[in-house]
């Protein structure tokens, strides 16, 4: 017979076959027989015909294909199930002119597919590879190598290069992954893992794998494809931590709007234990007028708290609004000290001021008043009972805003990230509020064209809250 005759067992050994299909095969005829002619040339492994004949050994339907051989040999392929048998008989059709037509009619239809498949592959951020495990041999396509951080293709490819690219905390799950094709009878696996670039940076990777095996359930190919999902990845921790950050968030809110409300109680509380012990008590009195008090520091404190949560969620919108009319800065400043005195007397802390006179320019006082209540506050709340200065001056540019404390200070670390929303430096000295304050302070002050920034005080002491304010 011209033509090469194999007989396949239900596994895919080799029962029969001719001297034709040794030659055709490129190996001994002892070395076919009881093997499985992908086995006996592992070079056959993942391509046509090793998968035309294991479909054909599953469905057991006769079939008729076109498969190359190593190096350069095509053959048309018929396949017949007799009884338990798969007889399968080959063509050498390499010299015909009508096949070679075929061929490279093929070969640019599959240029053209491949082509359009890198492309598709190149928008996605996506490659694919493959691994023949008896040769050894690394198959991927153009843009694996820049999926590992590489501008352009390395020589080789090796499983110790990419174990190697793992990140630390990501290896041992993958090797276990690995590990699991040849101590088990997986089909197909997904890895998600983190790789290193050459420039040191970190970059997530997800892998889709198939393993293809011989009869006897041993791994030959194992093929994958792999996306770069690091923009998910760093979305998904972002909203993790906003998810954090909101939590935190409430559980802060409702002890600090919790804390002014119980004051509120107390006093009323105080006052009708006042109005059972003497009903004839005049509201004038000090006592009914010190509870008062006590009543008008807790709203202006629960109506800040709710003002600093309102211009959130205006600046968030970007609807934080400004009314400018002339004004004096520097009464505004002196009313307000004089008006949180007694705030500070009750917290343990020295108030004093420095204020220039007729300081007159364009602001919006509430804004502006927000702005001075909040770092008095602040101080007060931060700076353990120490004494608390505020000073106003003129400058080049217009006014100098400080208030300063000389309590433990902010480290030079978190001077910047103070400004932001809901942080707070750590440690017991700076608990407690809502994280608000100074990053409502900073947005009214760049409304106004004005800069703040926050500075060690006198001889490194304590903190001082610095702002520049055209006028």
């Amino acid at each position: 017979m011209t033509e090469a005759f194999l007989s396949l067992d239900a596994r895919g050994r080799v029962l029969e076959h001719n001297a034709r299909a040794a030659v055709l095969l490129g190996v001994e005829p002892e070395r076919l027989r009881g093997q499985e002619p992908w086995v006996a040339v592992p070079a056959l492994a993942g391509r046509t015909l090793h998968e035309r004949l294991s479909t054909a050994l599953e469905q057991r339907q006769p079939t008729r294909f076109l498969a190359s051989l190593p190096p350069r040999t095509w053959v048309e392929v018929s396949v017949v199930p007799v009884r338990d048998e798969l007889w399968v008989l080959a063509t050498d059709i390499t010299q015909r002119e009508d096949a070679q037509a075929l061929v490279q009619e093929t070969e640019k239809r599959f240029r053209l597919l491949g082509e359009r498949f890198q492309v598709a592959l190149d928008s996605a951020q996506m490659a694919v590879w493959e691994t023949n495990l008896t040769t050894g041999q690394v198959f991927r396509s153009e843009g694996h190598d820049r999926l590992y951080g590489y501008s352009e293709p390395l020589k080789e490819w090796t499983h110790e290069k990419f174990m190697a690219s793992l990140h630390a905390e990501d290896r041992p799950e993958v090797e276990a992954q690995v590990g699991a094709i040849f101590s088990t009878d997986v089909k197909a696996y997904t890895s998600t893992y983190r790789t290193r670039w050459p420039d040191g940076t970190w970059h997530w990777l997800t892998s889709r794998a198939r393993v293809l095996r011989d009869g006897e359930g041993r791994p030959l190919v194992v093929r994958g494809a792999m996306l770069d999902i690091t923009t998910l990845k760093e979305t998904e921790l972002a909203l993790q931590e906003a998810v954090r950050v909101r939590d935190d968030f409430l559980s802060l809110a409702s002890h600090e709007l919790k804390t002014p409300l119980a004051g509120l109680l107390l006093q009323l509380q105080l006052l009708r234990r006042l109005e059972a012990a003497d009903a004839s008590l005049p509201l004038g009195s000090p006592k009914v007028g010190s509870r008062m008090e006590a009543i008008e520091r807790a709203l202006r404190r629960l109506g800040m708290l709710v003002d600093n949560l309102l211009d959130v969620a205006r600046i968030r919108h970007g609807k934080l609004d400004f009314v400018f009319s002339s004004g004096d800065l520097s009464a505004l400043v002196s009313e307000l000290v004089e008006r949180t005195a007694e705030e500070s007397r009750l917290a343990g802390v020295a108030l004093t001021s420095h204020i220039e006179p007729s300081l007159v320019g364009r602001f919006d006082r509430l804004r502006m008043e927000q702005v001075l209540m909040n770092l008095l506050s602040n101080a007060f709340r931060h700076g353990a009972g120490c004494p608390v200065t505020v000073l106003l001056e003129r400058s080049s540019t217009g006014a100098r805003l400080v208030v300063r404390d000389e309590g433990p200070g902010i480290p030079e670390a978190d001077r910047e990230r103070v400004f932001a929303r809901f942080e707070q430096v750590a440690g017991s000295a700076r608990a407690g509020g809502l994280g608000l304050g100074l990053f409502i302070v900073r947005q009214i002050v760049e409304g106004h064209g004005g800069r703040v920034h926050v500075e060690p005080g006198p001889e490194g002491k304590g903190a001082a809250f610095v702002i520049q304010l055209p006028l």
